[in-house]
């Protein structure tokens, strides 16, 4: 049996030049390691830097094919690994690794759950974006992931290595697993975010690596122990800018479904309240009185015309509230109606855009929000076309979601839509297509019950194909994804575009 040195980092790919010359510094003075592993959003340019000196090295990314699992070789020394998978190291290290966020791993939880089915042992390390909920749950900040919590309790591994949380390090004292195997959790934030971006350990390699470490002093209970037992059906936390839709499948064999219970998560641990110490304020274009307006994160629509901006925004009700109640809370669904109407009016006056709004109302999320996106005159025509494609993949290809039946209504004034949107029993997804800020908004509604999975990403994609961007859909895509310099940049480009409309200055 002998000591393997391993290094894990967390870099973005808009500092891989500058993290790579610190890795090289820190392996001169700190190893020589045997193996350094790089978790990155993006791998490109990454892949490209000279790494001569460097020892073996693993980049872990996502590819923009969400439903391939593989391997690739970039040099002696150089090895990329894709989205999910188990891989073998020479020396014996085996590490599994899965690198979707949440609302990914809904949409491809089966394919995953069945790569990993076939792994007939324990691992030595394991790499995930998302936390497990009882870990998240212990520290406080984040939603946490059921299928990583199955992940760690079949993998067995003995180090887990997250990385979501891209601003804080933290570290679980050790615990014991049920075969009394040691292991270790730790978040690795992002190099350049002022924290620990590097972690560096030894490992045994052996066929008995576990004999020879002694029993750490600050042991904690196996935080896997006292999970709540899943149906067989692996219902699924999905996560999506903010919002969370928790959803379980129902029995194909007739029997009842089961009722889940709602997880509560507080406006501290939000994403887009105010309470959040990481609430992402660089991105806030205005503050009215019960409503504020930000850029969205990955945005879909891209700078066209006399638009310097993507334009894509979103409105969030300042107050935590999971879905709205358009007569309990008429004054709230005044004034985001107010913001809505503003952005159409700068979207036609100013850049000659029509206007499209998509939101779900459910009572399993988060935050209730809108996102809205700009659209151009000629594509309003062939949005009928675009939903219907989606509609039909949604309910012939994605037999497991909920079949999407969409209704047009003429106004928000339309007594049919105000019998359904205030009924609180319904759920439902919603979209308004302003062709004019004059002319009455067209809204497609389709419902679904509270128990049925519905497609989180299902607005994105509609309006991905309208707009002939298929690789938009997902909002944290290496193509969708800016620094926090480029978002700060938009932010102050959708600000001076939106002085004059900004309800803000006329709520004050």
């Amino acid at each position: 049996m002998t000591d393997g040195k391993i290094l894990v980092t967390h870099i973005s790919e808009s500092d891989a030049d500058e993290a790579i010359r610190k890795i090289k510094k820190v392996n001169e003075k700190s190893g020589p390691f045997d193996l350094i592993i790089v978790y990155s959003v993006s791998c490109d340019e990454i892949a490209k830097i000279n790494t001569d000196g460097l020892p073996q090295l693993l980049i872990i990314t996502s590819h923009e094919n969400d439903n391939i699992s593989e391997s690739k070789k970039i040099s002696e020394t150089v090895t990329v690994l894709y989205n999910f998978g188990t891989y073998r190291l020479a020396n014996g290290i085996t590490i599994s690794y899965l690198t979707y966020s949440s609302e990914i791993l809904q949409e491809q939880k089966d394919t995953i759950l069945d790569n990993f089915d076939k792994i007939d042992s324990q691992v030595d390390i394991l790499v995930t974006k998302e936390w497990g909920i009882p870990i998240s749950d212990r520290f406080g900040r984040l939603s946490g992931n059921d299928m990583i919590d199955e992940l760690a309790k079949k993998l067995q591994a003995r180090y887990h290595f997250a990385f979501s949380d891209e601003e804080n390090f933290f570290e679980l004292e050790p615990f014991k697993l049920n075969n009394d195997r040691l292991s270790r959790f730790l978040n690795i934030p992002k190099y350049g975010s002022g924290k620990k971006w590097a972690y560096a350990f030894k490992m045994s390699v052996g066929d008995n690596d576990d004999e020879e470490e002694p029993e750490p002093t600050n042991l904690i209970a196996n935080p896997y122990t006292n999970i709540t037992k899943r149906s067989n059906k692996r219902s699924l936390d999905t996560e999506t800018e903010g919002l969370v839709e928790q959803s379980h499948n129902p029995p194909s064999n007739g029997k009842k479904s089961e009722t889940k219970k709602i997880r509560t998560i507080l406006p501290t641990n939000c994403h887009f309240c105010f309470s959040n110490p990481n609430l992402e304020d660089h991105m806030i274009i205005s503050i009215g009185k019960l409503v504020y307006l930000t850029t969205a994160k990955g945005p879909l629509s891209v700078p066209k015309g006399d638009m310097d901006m993507s334009g894509h925004c979103l409105i969030i009700p300042i107050e935590h509230i999971p879905k709205l109640d358009p007569i309990k809370n008429a004054e709230l669904s005044q004034s985001i109606l107010a913001y809505e109407s503003s952005l159409v009016k700068m979207n036609y006056i100013k850049f000659d855009m029509c206007t499209i709004v998509f939101e779900i109302q459910s009572e399993r999320s988060i935050h209730f929000h809108k996102q809205v996106v700009p659209i151009p005159k000629y594509l309003v025509l062939k949005f009928n076309a675009a939903l219907d494609r989606q509609v039909h993949f949604n309910n012939e290809k994605f037999t497991r979601n909920a079949k999407l039946d969409f209704q047009c209504y003429d106004s928000y004034s339309s007594k049919e839509y105000s019998d359904v949107i205030n009924n609180q029993s319904n759920n439902y997804l919603q979209f308004t297509i302003y062709e004019t800020p004059q002319s009455n908004p067209k809204i497609y509604l389709a419902t679904f019950n509270a128990s049925e999975t519905i497609d989180l990403q299902f607005g994105r994609r509609v309006l991905a194909f309208l707009l002939n961007l298929p690789r938009r859909v997902k909002w944290n895509s290496p193509t969708c994804l800016q620094t926090k310099q480029q978002e700060s940049a938009e932010t102050e480009k959708f600000q001076k575009a939106y002085k004059d409309y900004d309800i803000s200055l006329v709520e004050s």
